[in-house]
């Protein structure tokens, strides 16, 4: 359940409680008070304003009072004459006298079986007493008080689901806050070894598994980009320490005189002016990739035609084949000269790069094909460019890391190079919004595929 509507019923039901408390507390109330008991319809005869009663007022009054409820017993008494006016009570005559305190008498002698209500008819000087009763009996067993009693039942009935139904949203959005303050305070501490757990059921799903996922997705983004780092050092460790060794070590034999002749001097200097160059080359290399990730790149690409530059490249390839003694094949299917925002420089780089690698895995006679078309795939346009070589391959346990800095392969470690070239391509590819996937197999060659979406001119 979503929080809002969590905090939603949990706001309903702390509302409702009191609510439901106060109607029961009315409902209580009333049930056993005697204002229950008062008769429907004397306000009528109350409303009566006049000063004295003729005959035809007393016909009046009759009449209302004939409007009572048919349980409700009535005597009417004048106090001049304690003459008895109107009477439904059995034992009380019509016509007869009777002293208030006989009256009085006979409700006491009978409250046990009957509820008394006496009432003086205003104003005062009308001299009238009203005499009502009910009967205990009928008081307790009406279908009023059935309903009263229902409706007590449904109040306590619904104060009590409330009261559970607060407690267990009340601990879900505890739990929730609990779990996020937990998991946020471990990946603060570094500790990105135990996985954040969450509950999985999509009909639980809220802004509180959401949260948790992200925090999920989060630590194992750190812990990918600790092995990145570990991987950065030791590469670069690894990379730097050669050539590193080897100017160290020549310039100690030089300076200590282990190396005397004039003649070897002069190759160690060479050697060393080599090595301190291609040193030199590296750092220029690992400077360039982080230039990179610059955001000014990807702000200030420029709306090129990529036709022109694949069937460039697919020149190039050709020509760098046969001089490396390669059969490079280019199939290039680009029926419009398409337009895409990008860096001129960077793509015909990130190109040349994988080219370089399948003449660097290729022998001679070796194949390498080159294809580029267009697809319209889930309603977007897309180019397909792919460069597929029969070399070596890649291994299986290398594919998820080929693009990874310093990350070189089983095939590669041989090789000179710091493995920094299909960082730089992925780089690039993700700086132009472009995706790349490699498809290789150990021994039956690797094929790259570079998928970029574009928009046709007649759109």
């Amino acid at each position: 359940m979503k929080i809002k509507r969590q905090f939603t019923l949990l706001s309903f039901f702390i509302i409702s409680i009191p609510v439901l408390c106060s109607i029961f507390v009315i409902i209580h109330t009333y049930i056993h008070s005697p204002s229950r008991y008062l008769i429907t319809g004397f306000s009528k005869i109350e409303r009566m304003d006049i000063p004295m009663l003729s005959e035809k007022d007393i016909i009046t009054l009759e009449r209302s009072l004939k409007m009572l409820p048919e349980d409700v017993e009535a005597v009417l008494c004048r106090t001049s004459d304690r003459k008895i006016l109107y009477s439904t009570i059995p034992d009380i005559k019509v016509g007869s006298h009777m002293e208030r305190n006989e009256i009085w008498n006979y409700a006491t002698e009978t409250s046990d079986k009957y509820f008394y209500q006496f009432s003086r008819l205003q104003p005062l000087d009308t001299g009238l007493i009203l005499v009502t009763r009910l009967s205990r009996q009928k008081i307790n067993s009406t279908a009023k008080t059935n309903l009263y009693l229902r409706i007590l039942l449904l109040i306590i009935t619904i104060a009590v689901i409330s009261l559970i139904l607060i407690t267990a949203i009340s601990k879900s959005i505890f739990n929730g806050f609990n779990n996020i303050q937990t998991s946020s305070s471990q990946l603060a501490e570094g500790k990105l070894d135990s996985p954040i757990s969450y509950n999985e059921d999509t009909h639980k799903q809220n802004e509180f598994i959401c949260i948790l996922k992200s925090l999920e997705k989060m630590r194992c983004e750190l812990v990918e980009i600790q092995e990145r780092k570990n991987r950065f050092i030791m590469g670069i460790s690894h990379d730097l320490r050669t050539p590193v060794a080897v100017i160290k070590g020549y310039s100690e034999a030089i300076q200590d005189d282990v190396i005397t002749d004039k003649e070897e001097i002069k190759k160690s200097i060479e050697l060393i002016e080599q090595k301190a160059t291609q040193l030199e080359g590296m750092i220029d290399t690992l400077i360039n990739f982080m230039k990179l990730n610059i955001k000014e790149i990807k702000e200030n690409l420029v709306k090129d035609s990529i036709t022109k530059i694949i069937n460039d490249f697919g020149k190039y390839a050709q020509v760098t084949g046969a001089l490396f003694k390669r059969n490079v094949t280019v199939n290039i299917s680009l029926n419009e000269d398409i337009q895409v925002p990008l860096n001129i420089q960077l793509v015909q780089r990130s190109f040349e790069n994988i080219f370089s690698n399948a003449i660097r895995y290729t022998r001679e006679n070796d194949a390498i094909d080159i294809s580029a078309y267009t697809r319209k795939t889930n309603g977007k346009h897309i180019l397909f460019l792919k460069i597929k070589d029969s070399g070596c391959g890649i291994d299986k346990k290398d594919l998820d890391y080929i693009f990874d800095l310093f990350y070189r392969g089983t095939a590669s470690r041989q090789e000179e190079g710091m493995g920094i070239g299909l960082a730089v391509v992925k780089n690039i590819m993700d700086t132009h919004g472009w995706e790349i996937a490699v498809e290789s197999q150990k021994g039956h060659g690797t094929c790259f595929t570079i998928k970029i979406p574009y928009m046709p001119v007649s759109a």
